[in-house]
């Protein structure tokens, strides 16, 4: 299964540059953000967000956007062709909602 970059499905050689099979492909973090205090940066690939599987933005946006402020959560990601477990917390409900998780 093609990972999601912007709602565009990528093909063999993305993924072979990647090494993820599946997921969200990071483009931008936001300065500030919740992705940026987990960790994430851009180029990371997203596969699971507190251990649920992830192959589109929709899923990104629909797990991220059921926490609470002061909720952890943890985002499995492949970086450099490795799987990382970060860790995160929301840390103000309103950023979240002015704000966009990731920018796709």
């Amino acid at each position: 299964m093609p990972y999601d970059e912007g709602n565009q499905a990528a093909g063999a050689d993305e993924e072979r540059e990647t090494g993820a099979d599946a997921g969200v492909l990071v483009t931008t973090v936001n300065p500030g953000s919740i992705a940026e205090n987990a960790g994430l940066k851009a180029g990371d690939v997203i596969t699971a967000i507190d251990g649920s599987p992830v192959a589109s933005v929709s899923d990104v946006r629909r797990r991220m956007g059921g926490l609470e402020d002061g909720d952890e959560f943890t985002v499995a990601v492949v970086r450099d062709k490795k799987s990382l477990t970060l860790k995160g917390t929301v840390n103000d409900a309103r950023t979240r909602i002015r704000r966009r998780l990731i920018t796709l």
